[in-house]
């Protein structure tokens, strides 16, 4: 998970504790260096403190939230008269999530709020979608389908999925075939899509920066598997699917393509 975080010291010190080793944080200085943050990493989530810099800044956390609604914002802040009355507003634009410290901020809970929150809405729901067939998969193959929706970053070809899986290619088709998934590949390009989408939906990213921050070289190949999996181009994607239509197109694709050359 990788966090970008603004708070103040003691806030981001203790935020280092809950994450430990095991995910990767961000500081930024001011609100305009968390833009920045945001705008150039492939953050999970935001974690920020509306007094970060000594005042209440709404219009800030308001901003982010405008141009990047898919992405998860997590107000962590102390309890006060003016901070209450921020974390009322925000709430009402969808920043649900609030931490007190020296309240609710127990590291566990902590940090099991950041890994509960839908991030990857769009991977749960197409893992949801394949149900079904994933129930006859082997325990490493499943495993690792999971992780390629929840982490789509972590995998660029179908290698990658059988490698997680600890098996070569083969013998990953072999398990992938009866349980009616004819195609690793299509599955691996399937969940980068969805990551791709939900950037998409922010209108602060143009097609360029969608397509660096969801790891493909250029917009040209973003939108020659979009089309290939959609039939449509990823400004018609942005346009005209929703995520519940795109999940059930590509969940379609994933189910009734055959093997093709890796």
């Amino acid at each position: 998970m990788d966090v970008v975080a603004f708070l103040p010291r003691h806030q981001l010190s203790h935020l280092r504790v809950v994450l430990g080793g095991e995910h990767t944080l961000t500081a930024a200085q001011g609100w305009a260096e968390l833009q920045a943050a945001v705008q150039v990493r492939d953050a999970d989530v935001v974690v920020a403190d509306p007094a970060a810099d000594g005042a209440v800044n709404l219009e800030a956390l308001v901003q982010l939230r405008r141009q990047y609604p898919s992405l998860p914002v997590v107000v962590y802040t102390t309890l006060a008269p003016s901070t209450i009355a921020a974390i009322v507003r925000l709430a009402r634009l969808g920043i649900e999530h609030v931490v007190l410290h020296r309240f609710d901020d127990e590291p566990k809970r902590f940090l099991d709020l950041l890994e509960g929150i839908p991030a990857y809405a769009l991977g749960d729901r197409m893992l949801r979608e394949l149900a079904v067939p994933l129930q006859a998969l082997p325990v490493t193959v499943l495993r690792a389908i999971d992780q390629l929706f929840r982490s789509p970053g972590e995998f660029k070809t179908a290698r990658d999925l059988a490698t997680a899986a600890g098996m070569n290619l083969r013998t990953l088709y072999r398990n992938l075939e009866p349980a009616g998934l004819y195609s690793a590949r299509v599955l691996v390009v399937s969940a980068r899509l969805l990551r791709a989408y939900a950037y998409l939906r922010d209108p602060g990213r143009s097609i360029k920066d969608v397509a660096a921050k969801s790891g493909y070289h250029s917009p040209w190949q973003l939108s020659q598997q979009m089309r290939e999996l959609t039939g449509r181009t990823t400004e018609q994607v942005r346009r005209e699917l929703d995520g519940e239509a795109l999940v059930s197109l590509l969940a379609e694709q994933v189910r009734r393509r055959r093997r093709k050359e890796e």
